[in-house]
């Protein structure tokens, strides 16, 4: 009987050693294939300030710094966290999704749960998509999520070719200037962190977007002073705003970014 469970056992260990090599190997081929290739075609370089999770320090100082410049950026949200209260911040709540909206920034889908896309089947991830829209669609009544933000940056190739047929564009949180020819199937972004933007990082990738006619997407989660690790102070999204303003480069939500690289959705 021993040697029979001791058997069971050690199947059940190779197939989750398999399992997890495959999974591993999905995520690297979803990364590195470009699946859904675009020839960017802009006139000049362009910026995109872009929030994560949507703490309600995003709305509050976030939101509002950005309109102090004139700016309108696009949020990520999973409308299936929205008012509740995480380890690190509070979301935010079903009104000031609603003002968000209408004072015209864009509401971009982070899957309704908050849901590691590699993990569910394509069936519960259309779920997950369509029950996020319809929570926005019955609160704001005109709006349109065309564009997809991965949670937690995790993402499969089958999730990956699912999500960029029902989405315009989807983001994820490897480094990069978007430029030349991209994966609207997987964006590049560069972290609007405290703790990894520093002045000159700042100017060395704004340098690059002028350079390569880029496409610069910065993307961050709370507002807040002092901030989490995975967010920014109201000081530093000013600061970075002025240097994006000074250097002369548009800032746009991704929505109407994608149109003035010439895409159009079929």
């Amino acid at each position: 009987m021993a040697t029979i469970c001791r058997g069971h056992s050690d199947r059940r260990i190779v197939c989750l050693m398999l399992h997890s090599l495959l999974s591993a190997v999905s995520r690297r081929a979803a990364r590195y294939r470009c699946s859904k290739p675009f020839r960017m075609r802009n006139s000049e370089p362009l910026v995109s300030f872009t929030f994560d999770d949507v703490p309600d320090s995003a709305y509050l100082n976030g939101a509002s710094v950005l309109e102090e410049h004139a700016i309108l950026g696009t949020f990520y949200i999973s409308a299936g966290t929205c008012g509740t209260t995480a380890d690190r911040w509070r979301v935010i709540d079903r009104h000031q999704v609603r003002a968000l909206h209408e004072r015209g920034h864009e509401i971009g889908c982070h899957t309704f749960s908050h849901v590691k896309v590699d993990t569910i089947g394509a069936t519960e991830l259309d779920a997950e998509c369509l029950r996020n829209r319809e929570f926005f669609r019955q609160l704001c009544g005109d709006i349109r999520v065309t564009n997809f933000c991965y949670p937690f940056g995790r993402l499969s190739l089958a999730s990956k070719q699912q999500l960029q047929q029902r989405f315009d564009s989807c983001r994820g949180i490897y480094p990069g200037i978007n430029a030349g020819t991209i994966d609207l199937g997987l964006l590049t972004v560069i972290e609007l962190y405290d703790r990894t933007l520093p002045q000159d990082k700042l100017q060395r990738v704004l340098r690059e977007t002028c350079d390569r006619n880029g496409w610069l997407i910065f993307y961050t989660h709370d507002v807040a002073d002092p901030p989490s690790g995975l967010g920014c102070s109201p000081a530093l999204l000013r600061s970075t705003i002025r240097a994006v303003q000074t250097a002369g480069l548009s800032c746009l939500p991704v929505r109407v970014a994608l149109t003035k690289i010439g895409y159009h959705p079929a």
